[in-house]
C-alpha cells in the first residue's frame, strides 16, 4: 500500500488542454487590477485579457507597465491578450486620412511594447469598420487595402518583440467568412499576425465550429460568447453561456481537431445585479471544457 501510494503520488500530472482566462471587462472598471488578478485566480482561472484604454491609458509608461505584469505574476495570472479596441477606434487603420492611420500604427507600436512590459504574447486588434450603424463610410477593397498596408508596418516590430498581431472578427461588416478571414492572413506570410476567434460574434450568419476547422492553426487566442437566434431570421442576442444556440459540444470537438491548446476567455461583461458572476462563469466553462 505505501509503495502504490508512492507510485501514485510520484505520477506526472495532467497537462490542462486550454488556459483558462477571462476578460477585465466581468470587473468593475474602477476596482484595482491587483484586486481584478486575485478574485480571477481565487475563482479558478489562470490567466485574464486587459483592454488598453478601459484598464489603462495607452500612454502608459514602461515603468507602469511592468507594475502591472509583476501584480499578475504574483497573483497566478497570465496576461493573455491586451485589447487594442479605443485607440483604434479613435484612429482606424482603414481612414481615409492617412495621418489618422498614421496615429492608429503608433497606437499599435505602442501596445506592442506595452506587452513586452506585461510579458502578454498578443494583441487583439478591433481596427476597422465599414460604416457606423446605417451610414456607410469605407469600402471592403479600401478597407482590405489600408487595413493590409498598416499592419505591413507593424508586424515587423511585433516579430522583434514576439508579440502576436491578431484581428478579431466582430461586428464590423468586414471579414464576414472564415474564408475571407484565412485569405486576409494567409496574405501576410507572417506567423506574427494570425487571428482572435470569437465563437458568440459569427453566430448570426455562420457557425463557430465552421470557423474554427476552417482557420485552423490561425487560431491563437479565443472568446467564448453565447448567442441566442431569433424566429425567422431576425437579430438575435447574446447570452449568458450554454443559454444560447452555440453548440459548445461541436466547438471543443473542433478546438480539438485543429489542435488548439491556448487561452479561452469568456467575454461577459460585469454585471452588479450577480454578486456570483465570476465563480458562475468559471464553472460554467469548467463544463464546456470538459466536453473536450
Amino acid at each position: 500500500a505505501s509503495l502504490a501510494g508512492s507510485a501514485s503520488s510520484a505520477a506526472p500530472q495532467r497537462r490542462a488542454r486550454f488556459v483558462k482566462s477571462i476578460c477585465s471587462i466581468i470587473f468593475p472598471e474602477k476596482m484595482a487590477r491587483q484586486a481584478c488578478f486575485a478574485r480571477a485566480k481565487a475563482a479558478g482561472f489562470d490567466a485574464m485579457e486587459l483592454s488598453v484604454g478601459r484598464d489603462f491609458s495607452v500612454d502608459i509608461s514602461q515603468d507602469d507597465a511592468q507594475r502591472i505584469g509583476e501584480a499578475a505574476r504574483k497573483a497566478g495570472i497570465r496576461i493573455a491578450t491586451l485589447w487594442v479596441s479605443e485607440p483604434l477606434h479613435a484612429n482606424p487603420l482603414n481612414a481615409a486620412d492617412p495621418a489618422v492611420r498614421a496615429r492608429g500604427v503608433q497606437a499599435i507600436r505602442k501596445a506592442i511594447a506595452i506587452a513586452t512590459g506585461m510579458n502578454c504574447g498578443a494583441l487583439l486588434l478591433y481596427a476597422v469598420r465599414l460604416g457606423s450603424g446605417p451610414k456607410f463610410e469605407y469600402g471592403s477593397q479600401e478597407t482590405w487595402d489600408r487595413y493590409s498596408a498598416a499592419l505591413r508596418e507593424v508586424i515587423p516590430a511585433a516579430e522583434k518583440a514576439q508579440v502576436l498581431l491578431n484581428p478579431e472578427n466582430v461586428w464590423n461588416k468586414f471579414l464576414l467568412s472564415p474564408l475571407e478571414m484565412r485569405s486576409f492572413v494567409d496574405q501576410f506570410h507572417s506567423p506574427w499576425l494570425q487571428t482572435h476567434f470569437d465563437t458568440g460574434n459569427v453566430m448570426q450568419y455562420g457557425y463557430p465550429e465552421d470557423w474554427i476547422t476552417t482557420l485552423g492553426p490561425r487560431i491563437r487566442r479565443v472568446h467564448f460568447k453565447d448567442y441566442k437566434l431569433a424566429n425567422h431570421g431576425g437579430q438575435g442576442s447574446f447570452t449568458n453561456l450554454m443559454e444560447g444556440d452555440v453548440n459548445w459540444r461541436s466547438v471543443m470537438a473542433a478546438l480539438t481537431k485543429v489542435g488548439y491548446n491556448g487561452f479561452i476567455s469568456p467575454e461577459i461583461e460585469y454585471d452588479p445585479s450577480q454578486p456570483d458572476q465570476l465563480k458562475q462563469v468559471s464553472s460554467t466553462l469548467d463544463r464546456i471544457l470538459s466536453l473536450a
